[in-house]
C-alpha cells in the first residue's frame, strides 16, 4: 500500500481542528451532552460567503460546541427550525450525525496553492464569522477556510480553517468539563477503500499514514488524529452503534483525566456503553448520531 503524501513534510496543517455534526433538536442533543458532564457554549449564528469575493451574509444557521484548549467538536442545528439552512437540510436528509472535518492551518492560501498543485479542486479561500458571547460582550470571531474537493468528498465537507480571532473562541470557561475531559483525540473515518481514502488524505494533510493494530492513521504534533477504519472494524471498535453508509464520520473520542468517573456518570444515566481495550464506547443512538469514546489521559 502507498501511503505517501505529494508534499511531504509540508506543515500547513498541524491538527483537527473541529468535528462538525447536524441534529435535528439541538435543545435535546445539549441536555444529553450536559448530562455526560460536558460543557456547551451558548448558541451562536453563522454568517459567511460561499466562495471568494462573495458578500458575507447570514447561513440561516448555527452552533453550540464542547470546547477544548485548541480543539472542539461542533454541534450544528438551523438558526429557525421552521425555516431550515439548506446546508443543514442537506446534512441532515443524509443522516443526523458528523458531516465536518476541519484542520487546523495558520497558512489558508499556502493550503490552498498545495492542493491545486497537487490536482486537487477547492473551494479557494473563503471567509466565515460568527457572534461569539464574551465576558467583555458579544464579539465577531473570524476565520478563513478552504473546502477540499467539494465535489469529491462524499464522507463530508472537508476543510481547513485559520482562526483569525481565537481568543473570542478558546475561553477557558467553556474548556473545565465536570467530566474531566481535555481534549479530542480521535476522529474515526469509516470506509471501505482504505487503501484509496489514505492515499487521498495524505495529500490532502502533505504527511503520510502509519499502521496501528491494523488502522491507517495520521497523527499531529499536538496529538490529534484521524483514523481510517473499515465497517468490520468498525463493528469491533464502535460495538453497538450503528454506522451511516460509508464513507462517513462514525465516532470522535475525548481524552478524560476520570475515565471512573465517566463510567460511573454512564452508569447513573443508565446508558448502554461497551468497553474496548480499556475505552468507553458510547453509541451513537445515544450522542444524536456520533459514538463517543472515552479514553483515560495519559499525562
Amino acid at each position: 500500500m502507498h501511503f505517501g503524501a505529494g508534499n511531504a513534510g509540508s506543515d500547513d496543517i498541524d491538527h483537527v481542528n473541529h468535528v462538525g455534526m447536524a441534529v435535528r433538536d439541538l435543545k435535546a442533543i445539549a441536555t444529553r451532552f450536559e448530562e455526560l458532564g460536558f460543557i456547551l457554549t451558548p448558541f451562536s449564528p453563522h454568517s459567511g460567503a460561499w466562495k471568494p469575493g462573495d458578500k458575507v451574509q447570514s447561513l440561516a444557521s448555527g452552533n453550540r460546541c464542547i470546547m477544548f484548549g485548541d480543539n472542539y467538536l461542533e454541534i450544528l442545528a438551523s438558526e429557525n427550525p421552521a425555516a431550515p439552512a439548506p446546508r443543514i437540510s442537506n446534512f441532515l436528509n443524509r443522516h443526523q450525525g458528523a458531516h465536518i472535518i476541519c484542520f487546523n492551518t495558520e497558512k489558508p492560501e499556502q493550503v490552498d496553492q498545495r492542493l491545486r498543485a497537487n490536482g486537487v479542486s477547492t473551494s479557494g479561500v473563503i471567509p466565515l464569522q460568527r457572534e461569539i458571547d464574551t465576558p467583555d460582550g458579544v464579539k465577531t470571531a473570524k476565520f478563513q477556510r478552504v473546502q477540499f474537493a467539494p465535489n469529491e468528498s462524499p464522507e463530508g465537507y472537508i476543510q481547513a480553517a485559520r482562526h483569525l480571532t481565537p481568543e473570542y473562541i478558546y475561553q477557558p470557561r467553556y474548556t473545565a468539563h465536570p467530566n474531566g475531559s481535555e481534549m479530542l483525540r480521535d476522529t474515526y473515518l469509516v470506509t471501505d477503500d482504505v487503501e484509496r481514502f489514505a492515499d487521498k488524505y495524505a495529500r490532502y494533510l502533505s504527511r503520510p499514514a502509519r499502521q496501528e493494530n491494523g488502522v491507517t492513521v495520521f497523527e499531529f504534533r499536538e496529538g490529534s488524529r484521524l483514523l481510517l477504519i473499515t465497517s468490520e472494524q468498525a463493528r469491533k471498535l464502535l460495538p453497538g452503534s450503528l454506522i451511516p453508509p460509508p464513507p462517513c464520520i462514525a465516532a470522535v473520542s475525548f481524552v478524560t483525566r476520570d475515565l471512573q468517573g465517566q463510567r460511573e456518570r454512564l452508569g447513573r444515566l443508565a446508558l448502554p456503553f461497551a468497553e474496548v481495550d480499556g475505552r468507553l464506547v458510547l453509541p451513537a443512538e445515544e450522542t444524536g448520531g456520533l459514538a463517543f469514546v472515552f479514553e483515560q489521559s495519559r499525562g
